[in-house]
């Protein structure tokens, strides 16, 4: 079998399960398998495949057709334009995310952040993989170009995808220290100038969702997905920690669905009067990002 007959073989099986991304997923997945460039499948056609090629091929192609995520048949996905290690312990990244990346990187170069002391500490809260904390962390010095000091801390309550963390952080070459516990308990003694957090915010009702485009959920970590109070109970606790701690962070940043919008701004409102609530769109013109800043 030919690397063109392979892709035509695949991208049919994967179409007839109405997967919109046929082409494409037999594509990335080929040349995993390969371990070549997309380009390579098109400038060497009528290359012949081992019969272990093939056969491993065809085991990811079996797995994708069940919806099985590409990340997790490759073990990668990549993040802000780093790669990051994925498997079904942790969360797999998504694009959205990259705004709470990018909101704290623009807050800081807009010099919205007052540094004290030449020092700043920013918390990654449900690190999950890694793939905020890491970023940052590989991202702002250059920005920043080393005027001050930054802390990176992360948390969460898996310790298998604290695993996940550790080995990406490791991947970028990147200092920051992970700890395991429940949100912000961990880093209860340490002072924290940021709070960026990307908690589970499903609820049951989506969970039973049976569309197609939510059909590759199932191979997530459910914990990593879904929770109580229309998708909002961590937050709510989340914000109950930070409104016991004696030095409060300075920014608390978050993703959320847009149906939660009002639920989000009751519960802010009530617990955060010194905090000044913005909701930022994502690409799709959604709420998703919110952005609670100390007034003044």
């Amino acid at each position: 079998m030919t690397i063109n007959q392979a892709l035509v073989a695949a991208t049919k099986k994967i179409k007839n399960k109405k997967i919109k991304t046929a082409s494409l997923d037999a594509e990335v997945l080929l040349a995993f398998i390969l371990k070549k460039l997309k380009e390579y499948l098109y400038t060497c056609p009528q290359k012949e495949l081992s019969k272990k090629q093939i056969a491993s091929f065809k085991n990811l192609i079996s797995r994708r057709i069940k919806n099985e995520p590409i990340a997790y048949l490759t073990k990668n996905k990549e993040f802000f334009g780093l790669n990051f290690y994925v498997d079904r312990r942790a969360l797999i990244p998504r694009p959205e995310t990259e705004l709470l990346v990018e909101e704290v990187i623009n807050r800081i170069k807009n010099q919205e952040l007052r540094i004290k002391n030449q020092s700043l500490t920013i918390a990654d809260i449900g690190a999950g993989c890694g793939c905020i904390a890491i970023t940052l962390a590989k991202i702002l010095p250059t920005i920043c170009n080393k005027r001050f000091a930054i802390s990176y801390y992360a948390t969460d309550i898996s310790k298998s995808a604290l695993l996940i963390a550790k080995k990406n952080a490791k991947k970028h070459q990147t200092k920051v220290k992970f700890f395991q516990g429940d949100l912000l308990t961990p880093l209860k003694n340490k002072s924290i100038d940021v709070v960026v957090a990307n908690l589970p915010y499903g609820w049951q009702q989506w969970k039973n969702n049976t569309l197609a485009e939510n059909r590759g959920l199932k191979f997530e970590p459910p914990k990593a997905i879904f929770t109580k109070e229309k998708g909002l109970y961590l937050y709510r606790r989340l914000f109950q920690q930070i409104t016991k701690r004696k030095q409060k962070p300075r920014f608390i940043l978050g993703e959320f669905d847009p149906r939660q919008k009002k639920y989000l701004q009751k519960i802010t409102k009530e617990q955060f009067p010194q905090y000044q609530l913005k909701i930022k769109k994502d690409l799709a013109s959604l709420n998703r990002i919110f952005v609670l800043a100390v007034k003044g």
